[in-house]
């Protein structure tokens, strides 16, 4: 059963209380300094206030305390690329998917993210088929597919993906951004293409 004071600081955050839902989780502090759902709402909170420093307290607290759990590493990876300490976050990311039990896509799509920028391409390009693969209706891993293949200069891959997203429209999952927002840049890739392929035509013609 969920906490009602957990439930509470949910709902304060949705509406943009921060200082309200931060009161409530150091409450429960108060009570259990060592209360992991609690701690990770404070992170939450002063993550959303753009408090990163602070942000990073109750993590390394928790990882002080030989808590090594998938969670923890994995708001730490967040922590480290505000921070753009790369590698550091990458060390993190790639800790929290050794410490899964099950296959995580998010995970799986933010370290193949992580591999591409760092210039690991071939990798990063595999594992973010493997998260394709662990989840194929998650418009997030499909946009990144779609963007990658446009970097890779490989268009017709690119737009497989783009075909994909509208013949599984009713199917996808959003999670971060509304459906108009992933539909606007999916549209945004399509156009590039069109006029890539087109530039590319006034080009043999001359």
């Amino acid at each position: 059963m969920i906490d009602p004071q957990l439930e509470e600081i949910e709902s304060l955050k949705e509406e943009g209380a921060l200082d309200d839902a931060l009161e409530i989780a150091n409450q429960l502090l108060a009570k259990n300094p060592k209360n992991k759902d609690a701690l990770y709402q404070v992170a939450d909170i002063m993550y959303r206030k753009w408090e990163i420093l602070k942000a990073e307290k109750p993590i390394n607290f928790l990882l002080d305390q030989e808590h090594d759990d998938a969670m923890s590493r994995y708001i730490k990876w967040v922590l480290e690329m505000e921070k753009t300490n790369r590698q550091e976050a990458k060390n993190n990311l790639k800790k929290a998917m050794s410490l899964l039990d099950d296959d995580n896509p998010e995970m799986m799509r933010c370290y193949a993210i992580c591999e591409y920028r760092s210039g690991n391409r071939e990798w990063g390009m595999g594992y973010l088929k493997q998260a394709f693969e662990m989840n194929k209706f998650d418009a997030e891993i499909i946009l990144n597919m779609v963007e990658l293949h446009i970097l890779q200069h490989q268009r017709k891959h690119a737009q497989r993906y783009i075909k994909y997203y509208y013949d599984h429209t009713t199917q996808l999952q959003y999670f971060d951004k509304s459906k108009e927002q992933y539909d606007e840049k999916i549209l945004l890739f399509q156009e590039y293409i069109v006029y890539q392929l087109e530039l590319k035509e006034t080009k043999k013609k001359k």
